[in-house]
């Protein structure tokens, strides 16, 4: 491990070189593959093959462009880091070769000192971050190998108990198979319950034209399970669903799942402290399991939520849902509806428009879009290359996407108390608002278009969502159509707008989101002393202990719970690991103490979401001006985490065992 603050110790890379396939290329066709890299991640692999950090002299660190920047004030183009064509020339020149030394020495790595690391993270973030920051650093990407977020259960008498310690997971998408893999490393016994034939979550289940990450696909995996192999840099549903079954096999978590079963209710038995969890499968037999824990990775974005249309049962033609698409549907040469505007939507309506006859868009909203050119980018052979043969390349590519996104706008999107603009909540936001104006101004030129796709609201007030200029186009073909009107109704031909107008068609597509605030639903969670965790909730206001615990509900557990989902904070994969580190801490915490239960204190649960509730209504998406999904039925934000990335891994990197009641 990289021992920050110790400068003097030597970091040694040789174990890592075991992992990388050979350099077999010439030098013409690794000049080629160089030209796709990542400017800053190669300059870090240059000082891990050379040993030498002089380059951090000679060429500054990568810098996060603005997000609709083409060139720098001068004129001058930028690249990805803010580079100029002439610094990445330089860079691909040293690269070149340091990476035939490197071979010459017969590719042994040489020692770096932990002060030159400590170089290095500062370097990547632009110099100037808090020392806690450089650890956060280190246990993300990991450059010595060891996985720091394992569990560290070594005592014999720690693993004996652990072994009498079943655990139900309710889940089998990122978060399910996540706990598996840790439950199983800790000697833990575990089942998964699965509702869906197989694994892979929202992922499984949203299967609509167009499906895809929103996240780059080198960041959107676990740490130590890197996939190297993303065709497309943000990878379509398909694929990303293959990823997690891939790690679900390889860690031997596949077998602990029970497919096509689903948990109805779940009921704390206060006798003898343990779950009793009523499951049914897919020919209704039921059955109770019994555990000592349960781990809800249901996610917030499980059940299909249906617009509440009068007459929308009425409708002879296909009626589907963007969650539930079914399988082979083909709407080729048909007049379809789509409902809603939002991330669904933005990605089935280009699709569609390519060879539906026609495509009404009914929207009631327009989308907030990031200008991202490569959002379908396929992954070149040059990154390919890089991520599976140059030294620590992956490692810092990893980093640099994670970075970029976990601290690149976080602070344009906090509200100034004293800013008055309906459209914006702070200088900065309203920034960026322009910004990103001028983008959708750049590709729309009907004015009466650019009326109905320019938001009136705050960025990141809802979804921001990637923009390679695909959905903007579709809205122009001639063969689509937009709506703004609100919809009255729908018959048995189509739908009826407040303007009167019946839009027939053959099918409707519903992006109409989820049921979101209503964590767990449908199943019913009965804790201590009977008290319903639905009611408790009072439906749709869901709060738990850093989005994990709730008090009366011992020994139950949250991944992607109450108020942990990420607006700015970077990738949901990170979250996931850190409150899955912190379960297996609590679950440690009983082992060692011999307690049967844990359950998170009242008071310590009320005062954290106060200072959640006071955060999230000081942004863009909790500000009154703004309807969203991230809210309740009350207007309170029930989905999203106000924090930084790193303040929410410094709160779950260790249980605080005064936060806790102990049996």
């Amino acid at each position: 491990m990289v021992s920050l603050g110790q400068p003097d110790r030597m970091y040694m890379n040789t174990d890592l070189t075991a992992g990388l396939a050979p350099i077999t290329e010439t030098p013409t066709e690794i000049a080629a593959y160089l030209e796709e890299l990542n400017t800053g991640a190669l300059i870090m692999s240059i000082v891990h093959m050379t040993g030498d950090a002089s380059i951090l002299e000679q060429v500054h660190g990568p810098r996060t462009l603005d997000v609709v920047a083409a060139g720098s004030a001068s004129g001058e183009e930028l690249l990805e880091g803010g580079y100029t064509r002439d610094e990445v020339a330089f860079v691909r020149a040293r690269a070149l070769d340091a990476i035939a030394q490197w071979q010459a020495r017969g590719c042994e790595l040489p020692p770096v000192s932990g002060a030159t690391i400590t170089d290095l993270y500062r370097y990547m973030c632009g110099g100037a971050v808090e020392d806690d920051y450089l650890e956060f650093i280190d246990e993300e990407i990991a450059l010595d190998g060891i996985d720091r977020r394992a569990p560290r259960m070594n005592d014999p008498e720690i693993r004996s108990r652990a072994g009498e310690f079943p655990v139900l997971i309710i889940g089998a998408g990122m978060g399910g198979v996540l706990a598996g893999i840790r439950l199983g490393q800790a000697g833990i016994p575990y089942t998964i319950v699965e509702k869906n034939p197989g694994v892979g979550g929202t992922w499984y289940e949203n299967r609509y034209p167009g499906c895809r990450v929103d996240v780059p696909g080198h960041s959107y995996s676990y740490s130590f399970a890197p996939n190297h192999d993303w065709s497309c840099h943000f990878p379509l549903a398909d694929e990303i669903r293959a990823y997690f079954d891939e790690c679900a096999s390889r860690y031997r978590v596949t077998s602990h799942i029970r497919f096509s079963t689903e948990v109805v209710a779940a009921r704390f038995d206060d006798a003898s402290s343990r779950w009793l969890v009523e499951v049914t499968d897919g020919d209704g037999n039921r059955e109770t399991l019994e555990a000592r824990a349960v781990i809800s990775a249901v996610g917030q974005l499980n059940r299909p939520k249906m617009p509440a249309i009068d007459g929308l049962e009425q409708f002879r033609g296909t009626l589907v849902h963007s969650g539930a698409w079914p399988h082979g549907l083909d709407l080729a040469g048909q007049r379809v509806a789509v409902i809603g505007a939002g991330a669904s939507a933005f990605q089935i309506i280009p699709e569609l428009a390519e060879t539906a006859a026609e495509l009404t868009v009914l929207q009631r909203s327009p989308a907030w879009m990031f200008p991202n050119p490569g959002y379908h980018a396929p992954v070149g052979a040059g990154q390919k290359w890089a991520l599976e043969k140059l030294p620590l390349y992956s490692k810092w590519y990893r980093f640099w996407l994670f970075y970029t996104s976990v601290e690149g706008v976080y602070e344009q999107t906090l509200a100034d108390p004293d800013w008055d603009n309906p459209l914006s909540v702070s200088p900065a936001n309203d920034a960026m608002r322009e910004a990103l104006t001028a983008w959708i101004d750049s590709q729309v030129q009907d004015p009466a278009l650019r009326e109905q796709v320019l938001p009136t609201y705050p960025p990141f007030g809802k979804r921001i969502l990637q923009d390679n200029g695909t959905y903007l186009a579709a809205l122009q073909r001639d063969n689509v159509d937009v709506v703004t009107n609100a919809i009255e109704r729908v018959t048995e031909r189509g739908v009826v707008t407040s303007d009167g107008q019946l839009h027939e068609v053959d099918a409707i597509v519903c992006a109409t989101g989820f049921h979101a605030d209503r964590f767990l639903f449908p199943m019913t969670i009965v804790g201590r002393d009977g008290i319903e965790l639905n009611e408790q909730w009072s439906d749709t206001n869901g709060r738990a202990y850093l989005g994990i615990t709730v008090p009366n509900f011992p020994n139950l557990f949250c991944i992607y719970g109450p108020n942990t989902n990420l607006v700015v904070a970077g990738s949901i994969a990170h979250n996931a690991e850190s409150q899955v580190n912190y379960i297996l801490r609590c679950i440690e915490l009983l082992l060692e103490r011999g307690y049967k239960t844990l359950e998170c204190r009242q008071d310590v649960h009320d005062a954290y979401n106060r200072r959640v509730d006071e955060v999230n209504a000081a942004t863009a998406w909790g500000s009154p001006l703004v309807n969203n999904w991230y809210k309740n039925q009350q207007g309170r934000v029930t989905a999203n985490l106000p924090f930084r990335i790193i303040d929410y891994w410094k709160m779950t990197r260790q249980p605080d065992p005064d936060d806790y009641v102990f049996d």
